[in-house]
């Protein structure tokens, strides 16, 4: 049977179906900045500014940034990322070595990782001496959810026609 426009059943349910199915998956999508800094680098936004960087839509689940710093020099920072991942190496956390300190922070939200890459944990301990890392709370599960519930009605829908 035809409808007006001169598409079928099938064909207006198809098109329809891409369309919702392509606006849940672009609703999955996280803006996060992405950059990079090298020491010696005259542009230093990357570290300092980051509503001056570029912004990504991007499809993986995570926004993430990577500190380096000189352990004996924490104001000198030898190299910053911006980015995004499926996984990280590390969520978060730091891991020194003898002259260098790495801060790792992730994060599920848009735009997420816009901070200074060495955001204090609050709950560190009084001697200082714990993990540097940042706590930022994930997506919800809602938007799993409505795909789950768009695949269950297609397969309800091959069923009956």
């Amino acid at each position: 049977m035809k409808v007006p426009g001169g598409l079928s059943k099938t064909e207006l349910f198809a098109t329809g179906l891409c369309v919702a199915l392509m606006s849940v998956a672009l609703s999955n999508a996280l803006d996060c900045y992405v950059c990079s800094y090298m020491d010696g680098d005259s542009d230093a936004s990357c570290v300092n500014n980051a509503s001056a960087v570029r912004v990504l839509n991007c499809t993986m689940k995570y926004c993430l940034t990577v500190r380096k710093e000189l352990k004996r020099n924490a104001s000198k920072v030898i190299s910053f990322l911006r980015d995004c991942q499926d996984e990280p190496l590390i969520n978060h956390g730091n891991r020194p070595d003898d002259t260098i300190r790495t801060y790792y922070t992730s994060c599920k939200q848009n735009l997420c990782n816009g901070h200074n890459g060495r955001t204090n944990n609050s709950t560190g301990g009084a001697s200082g001496s714990g993990a540097q890392n940042a706590i930022i709370p994930g997506k919800s599960n809602a938007q799993k959810n409505c795909l789950w519930a768009w695949l269950l009605n297609l397969l309800w829908f091959q069923l009956i026609f």
